[in-house]
């Protein structure tokens, strides 16, 4: 290879960044604009966090304390600032596995996506400039989580380590996005069913401890919640943010968020070049 080739090679590499990134704000800014739209719906959703916030809150009222549970004092906080960060953190698996999914349906039964596919970014890129708005979104309604939690319901994190936090929260997010761009591709090609999404959010829902420590399960239940990466998830979130843990206090759960990461990595780009090739081959694009 000539050093003119490798000069242009190595020219090229910045541009497809960059142009990897315009298409994903392109996507972001369309998807934003068509849920703006609908003003009605726009508002109920961040209606319901007010009604999310308010539920936990007068159930932790009802349990008490901090000191009303050793499950709890683990945490060294109570049942509102427990759940409220379960919650927040399960609201990232939600948009991952129901609201991309959801979405994914809408615009198949609308017919567009073969349109879409026809879009100059690929139809193996699709799926992932799709994914981007749901966490967007989803985003902005956890921080509506603790601005609500704390200016009505006293929330406080006096404590936290929202560098630790953050860099769960890193970790995580890329987890639920893979998960979501499997469930997609399979759903383009199966058209109904949804395996992915029924076995994490099912699963996750009951043995991830969302709104309840893990160690109130049985033994081997908990074996299998140690298998979800929202457990170590909400594990590793939850003594950043209640008890100020610093990384190395939460490594292994940080360690197992990295290990699912690797293995989902391949696995997704496997699974969704395999189902977007058959789908196209098949003519599944124009049908729903």
């Amino acid at each position: 290879m000539s050093n003119v080739e490798q000069i242009r090679i190595r020219a090229t590499a910045p541009q497809r960044l960059a142009g990897g990134l315009a298409n994903a704000a392109a996507f972001v800014s369309k998807d934003m604009r068509i849920a703006v739209s609908y003003k009605m719906q726009f508002m109920f959703q961040f209606s319901q966090v007010f009604f999310s916030v308010a539920i936990i809150y007068f159930i932790g009222k009802m349990l008490g304390g901090a000191n009303s549970s050793p499950l709890l004092r683990e945490y060294g906080s109570d049942y509102f600032s427990f759940a409220l960060v379960g919650l927040a953190v399960t609201s990232y698996l939600k948009a991952g596995l129901i609201t991309i999914t959801n979405d994914m349906r809408q615009i198949m039964n609308q017919g567009t996506l073969e349109a879409m596919c026809a879009a100059p970014v690929g139809y193996n890129w699709l799926l992932l400039y799709a994914s981007l708005w749901p966490f967007v979104f989803e985003t902005i309604r956890v921080i509506s989580y603790f601005i609500i939690g704390m200016i009505i319901f006293g929330f406080r994190l006096p404590a936290a380590n929202w560098a630790g936090a953050l860099l769960t929260l890193a970790l995580t997010i890329p987890i639920f996005l893979m998960l979501g761009i499997i469930s997609c591709s399979i759903l383009v090609l199966v058209k109904r069913g949804d395996p992915i999404n029924w076995i994490f959010s099912s699963a996750s829902s009951l043995l991830a401890g969302t709104m309840f420590p893990i160690a109130v399960l049985p033994g081997w239940l908990r074996v299998i919640a140690l298998c979800l990466p929202l457990t170590h998830s909400l594990e590793a979130m939850r003594k950043c943010l209640l008890m100020g843990a610093s990384a190395r206090e939460v490594h292994v759960n940080l360690l197992a968020l990295l290990l699912f990461t690797a293995a989902l990595l391949p696995l997704t780009l496997l699974v969704n070049h395999a189902c977007m090739t058959r789908a196209k081959k098949r003519g599944a694009f124009s049908t729903h």
